[in-house]
């Protein structure tokens, strides 16, 4: 089984990854479609359909760095059957399920036109990053380095700077961190104060604003 593209309307591809291969296979096939379907990948929209597979988030990243950012194509949906993995990926802020015109023309419009930054490493004291969109870290947020995003901000690593989600007034934008250690985060017009003392700290988290409130969550195993 292989790894393949099917065009399911102009612009819009689905990327089907069989359950069956191993983890090492699907990143040496993705390496090699970046290479000779890079003409064809350049500017498309793709579905990545995972089928029923159990994605781990740092999977996931390395798909992100070797195969979406250097073809210039951009995810707009996941399709997975797996609950758990749709659930762990809809947290991270991806869209999740199969993909049509309706739902496409019914995403926010403050959101519409941006894609998804990656920054591959980390950010350091005094840099900042902001972003019409979505925004991925691969690496650590430094204390004294900002990142205010449109839409949702993912940080892979230690989140010890200040993020600011849903910039433009979004609070249904979210911050996820695989690690958190910062006093403030923001959504939308909400600002969260959170102590060292607290459980969360140095957890993995989920940030979002339930009923005016910003609430923290553990970050779901996937």
């Amino acid at each position: 089984m292989m790894i393949h593209l099917k065009g399911i309307q102009t612009g819009i591809l689905r990327c089907v990854v069989p359950e069956e291969l191993s983890e090492k296979k699907i990143l040496e096939e993705f390496e090699e479609l970046t290479v000779n379907g890079k003409t064809l990948l350049e500017g498309s929209s793709i579905i990545m359909d995972l089928q029923g597979r159990s994605f781990g988030a740092a999977l996931v990243a390395k798909i992100w760095k070797y195969f979406i950012e250097p073809t210039g194509c951009s995810v707009i949906s996941w399709a997975v059957t797996d609950p758990e993995t749709a659930l762990a990926l809809e947290r991270l802020g991806m869209a999740v399920g199969d993909f049509d015109n309706k739902s496409r023309q019914e995403r926010p419009s403050s959101r519409k036109g941006a894609g998804t930054l990656l920054y591959s490493g980390t950010l350091r004291g005094g840099q900042k990053i902001i972003h019409e969109g979505d925004v991925i870290v691969t690496g650590h947020v430094n204390v004294g380095s900002e990142i205010s995003a449109v839409g949702h901000i993912v940080v892979f690593g230690r989140l010890k700077g200040l993020a600011h989600a849903g910039f433009k007034g979004d609070e249904t934008a979210s911050v996820s961190a695989r690690s958190f250690e910062s006093g403030q985060v923001r959504i939308g017009r909400k600002v969260g104060l959170i102590d060292k003392s607290s459980d969360i700290w140095g957890k993995a988290v989920v940030i979002t604003v339930n009923e005016d409130e910003v609430l923290l969550t553990e970050w779901p195993a996937i």
